[in-house]
């Protein structure tokens, strides 16, 4: 076998450290394990619905998941499936947040390359539950009908679309 083969086992390994340094909040050894160009997708339409590109953005939004459940958001890992250069894991995420519980199950895709984790994918089982718990009961939530309301007007506005 050439020099260049990554021991069975490596992937898991690398993102079971991740899981570790996530839950420790150890942000610095987290960024090790990212290529310069990391995207992360987060499905759903709440605040913390995106993409996310490079360790610093990435970064920013697991800070958020802590933060704004004040510390409250954990990971249980439910289990591991690995094969070179992807791993998926199957997890548990709960979190209290004003007066809201989260228990949700979900699977998050890595892509690995050269040993460091290159884009991430996650897959909510219910990513409605998931948008009402990270929801703003200030009311300040975007809503998309606003979105979509204001630029029909602006379209009228500037003559696009409009009837003859």
């Amino acid at each position: 076998m050439g020099a260049n083969r990554v021991v069975e086992g490596t992937y898991e390994s690398l993102i079971r450290r991740t899981y570790q340094n996530f839950e420790t909040v150890d942000l610095d050894l987290l960024r090790v394990v990212m290529t310069d160009d990391v995207v992360w997708h987060e499905p759903g339409h709440s605040s913390l619905a995106g993409t996310y590109k490079g360790p610093e953005a990435v970064l920013g939004f697991l800070a958020k998941l802590k933060s704004q459940s004040d510390g409250t958001f954990k990971i249980e890992v439910l289990d591991v499936l690995s094969k070179p250069e992807r791993v998926v894991v199957f997890q548990r995420e709960t979190a209290n947040r004003a007066g809201k519980d989260l228990n949700v199950i979900v699977a998050v895709e890595f892509e690995i390359h050269n040993e460091k984790i290159t884009e991430v994918t996650v897959y909510q089982a219910d990513s409605y539950l998931f948008d009402e718990f990270w929801a703003d009961d200030s009311g300040q939530e975007d809503d998309m009908g606003d979105v979509e309301s204001e630029l029909v007007s602006s379209t009228r506005e500037a003559g696009v679309g409009s009837s003859p």
